[in-house]
């Protein structure tokens, strides 16, 4: 996931370095979710400050499968200058997802991360290098991290919180709503391909949940058009706040639905997670 196109208001972290973490487990978790669970590395502890919300991380991924990762090692200030000066032999792989869950267990922190499974519907392969080495995952396979914060944003609103996101915003989403203070009011669409892609949803807010599915309607319909729909139908809070995360058309559009909502600019998020990979027309049958 990327943050190519994103609202500016975002909280970063500080003090924070490019670190070596392993794998501790990984799991399939539904049809288009693998969850690994990423940890201490054997010769260093993790330093993360949970933020809630939507905090995300750059995850440094090996190339090919090897027994370590070269990493641009130092602080977050430069780091890309490093990467970039690394051989591109042993040059790792970037990719930005969100933190669904952490806790700290009794060797330290243990992070879930869920990587979507996006499969071609030309030939039906697994899209995309994360998704790939996700499924491949075995514990103790390494890996880096650099924490980036998060952007939802909502404390200047003061009426009703609306979230929409396909399918890769849904971790985020799970973190966001367990952070939600109690007196806030949300509606949340999440679009999914498949209906059990569907997962318990805690908050201690008033939420009202609504689950569209891909494969209901057209399965190859572009992620968030189901959601998208959706969004057009609600009647949006010019006091409130919208926050939109998924693939790149999808955000864009329901920025624009907001905004023509009366929804002041300071009053709406965003964050472009992915866009669909170039590829052939599916053949006529």
């Amino acid at each position: 996931m990327a943050e190519a196109l994103a609202s500016e208001k975002a909280v970063r972290p500080t003090d924070v370095s490019v670190q070596h973490l392993r794998v501790v487990r990984s799991e399939r978790i539904s049809s288009s979710f693998v969850r690994v669970t990423i940890g201490d590395d054997s010769e260093s502890t993790v330093d993360f400050t949970p933020v809630g919300y939507d905090q995300w991380l750059r995850l440094f991924l090996p190339t090919v499968e090897c027994d370590s990762v070269d990493l641009p090692h130092g602080d977050a200030e430069g780091w890309y200058s490093r990467w970039l000066n690394m051989p591109e032999d042993t040059r790792p792989c970037i990719r930005n997802y969100t933190v669904r869950d952490a806790r700290v267990t009794a060797v330290g922190w243990e992070i879930d991360v869920d990587f979507v499974v996006h499969r071609s519907p030309v030939s039906g392969e697994v899209e995309g290098v994360a998704a790939n080495w996700a499924l491949n995952a075995q514990p103790g396979d390494p890996l880096g991290m650099l924490d980036q914060g998060r952007i939802f944003a909502p404390e200047d609103a003061t009426g009703q919180v609306v979230i929409a996101s396909d399918e890769s915003g849904l971790p985020g989403v799970e973190g966001i709503l367990r952070s939600l203070a109690p007196d806030t009011h949300a509606i949340v669409v999440l679009e999914v391909p498949h209906a059990d892609d569907i997962r318990p949803l805690e908050s201690a807010a008033t939420v009202d949940i609504e689950w569209v599915i891909r494969e209901h309607s057209d399965a190859h319909s572009l992620a968030g058009t189901l959601a998208l729909a959706r969004l057009h139908q609600l009647s949006l809070d010019v006091r409130g706040y919208v926050y939109a995360v998924g693939e790149a058309s999808f955000v864009l559009a329901a920025r624009k639905r907001a905004q023509l909502a009366g929804l002041p600019k300071k009053a709406i998020d965003f964050c472009a997670y992915w866009r669909p990979a170039r590829r052939e027309k599916v053949a006529s049958a």
